[in-house]
């Protein structure tokens, strides 16, 4: 999905494109090529509304949620079967990422910084471009592992063949950006404009909205940092450090669901990812996974009416024969199915993540804060997210298996993200190559099984980087174990 919400802004975004790419030549024609109409001034606000309206789809990721076995696939089985992830991040490149480079480049170069000021301060636009810039490297690292990233988006610097950097230095530097952006922000009580995530309705001020970034980005830099617990698994060390750092920032991290990260739809052209699959297109490949419903009704958990469309999930990873027969009962969907409204929100981030990492780090003894405690906030907040009350979330706690205790505190605390980060497949997924939890099976009609039949650990370099980028990526492939395959691990999945 990548899409502006407005039909007028797709030209001017796309005159932008062109006018940052172009050749020097074009000069040579004075005026015949200039459209009169067309404007010589970039759009950033339109470019940022560009990137955002299609950011719901790093909240949904079917693909990794096939993974984690949140999704089934009900009739052309492919990822619930481990077909070899081969997959291109080009697209991602010279998509997002080229948009939000050229918002930081024409809001730093003194030729055009105070021409796109009408979009906003010139700080605070970068500010945002690096926070999206972070989370965006962030999806694509963590599926990949090492990949181009410090001479990425180097066009005007005339670096074409970019190599792969590792993933530990991009991670580093992911953290140092979320930092940097924070305090970047212009007091200015201008708010960005086309920033449709924070500032859907376009009437917060300056000062809310800034902060609704700078706790998604401390957010980001607490899960980042605890992503590496198997690197860095002590007090004293990186990921405990860094997660600190960013935990005792003034401008706070999302604690309450009101601070959830969700990016809202205007519906007609642009509508929820899922109404587009059920409704739209009328799809019906996916479904709810009885491996969630199979939880979810171990642990008498309520949230089993709101996960899916019934409370028995298809069964996960069955062979094309098997599950074309089953697809013709009733499907459990997705959520609500088609009847999810077309402006339904998609939540990128939630608190009760954020709080479960809190208690994760607690129990580790990074921080000094009570993990018992966060982890109930963050089961409470989980549960208030489906519409669900605080005294439910209290019965369900008060469960042997649920209850928190130290013994199985890793173990508690990843099955409840598991839960709390659905349908989020790309942030699942990665938690669970890190935990381990929940334990999954592995389905018996793996198309690997002559390589071991396991979930996939990594995405497989496309074929476009062996030919476009041959020499770069052959050396980033000789730090995997393995070589470039779906088992290989990437840095932090020791």
């Amino acid at each position: 999905m990548k899409k502006i919400f407005k039909i007028s802004s797709l030209a001017v975004a796309f005159a932008v494109i062109i006018s940052g790419t172009g050749c020097n030549k074009v000069s040579d024609f004075g005026t015949t090529n200039v459209d009169p109409g067309g404007t010589g001034t970039p759009v950033t606000s339109a470019l940022l509304t560009n990137v955002l309206s299609g950011f719901g789809g790093y909240g949904t990721s079917v693909s990794n949620g096939h993974y984690v076995q949140y999704f089934a696939e009900t009739q052309y089985p492919g990822n619930s079967l481990y077909t070899a992830p081969v997959a291109s991040f080009q697209s991602i490149y010279y998509g997002d990422l080229y948009d939000l480079q050229n918002i930081i480049n024409k809001n730093t170069d003194p030729l055009t910084k105070a021409a796109v000021a009408t979009a906003g301060p010139n700080n605070s636009q970068i500010a945002i471009a690096r926070i999206l810039k972070a989370y965006i490297y962030w999806t694509i690292t963590d599926r990949w592992g090492d990949i181009p990233y410090s001479q990425a988006l180097k066009g005007l610097e005339k670096v074409y063949l970019p190599k792969y950097d590792k993933q530990q230095d991009i991670y580093i530097d992911l953290v140092k950006e979320l930092k940097e952006a924070v305090a970047q922000f212009d007091n200015s009580s201008i708010a960005v404009k086309g920033d449709v995530l924070m500032n859907y309705a376009g009437t917060g001020t300056a000062t809310a909205v800034n902060l609704k970034w700078k706790k998604f980005a401390n957010s980001m830099r607490m899960i980042i940092a605890l992503r590496t617990s198997k690197v860095y698994p002590n007090a004293g060390q990186w990921a405990a450090t860094e997660f600190a750092a960013a935990l005792a920032d003034a401008n706070g991290s999302i604690a309450l669901n009101t601070e959830n990260v969700s990016l809202s739809y205007p519906g007609s052209t642009f509508n929820n990812p899922w109404y587009s699959s059920y409704v739209t297109s009328a799809r019906k490949d996916d479904a709810v996974s009885k491996t969630v419903t199979d939880a979810l009704t171990t642990l008498s958990d309520p949230r089993i009416a709101s996960f899916g469309t019934t409370a028995v999930g298809f069964p996960y990873g069955l062979d094309r024969a098997k599950a074309v027969l089953v697809a013709t009962a009733t499907i459990p969907y997705i959520l609500k199915g088609a009847a999810t409204p077309a402006t339904e929100p998609v939540v990128i981030m939630n608190s009760a993540t954020v709080l479960l990492a809190r208690a994760e780090a607690a129990a580790r003894g990074w921080t000094t804060e009570v993990a018992a405690t966060l982890y109930a906030s963050a089961v409470t907040n989980a549960f208030a997210q489906y519409g669900y009350t605080s005294t439910q979330a209290t019965t369900y706690l008060a469960q042997t298996a649920v209850a928190y205790t130290t013994a199985d505190a890793i173990k508690l605390i990843s099955t409840q993200r598991w839960l709390a980060l659905y349908p989020n497949g790309q942030q699942a997924w990665s938690e669970w190559r890190r935990t381990g939890f929940p334990v999954l099976t592995p389905t018996i009609y793996a198309t690997n099984a002559g390589t071991g039949g396991q979930i996939p650990r990594r995405y497989i370099y496309g074929t476009d980087e062996y030919s476009l980028n041959a020499d770069n990526v052959k050396a980033a492939v000789t730090g995997l174990t393995g070589g470039d395959i779906a088992d290989a691990r990437v840095w932090w999945d020791k």
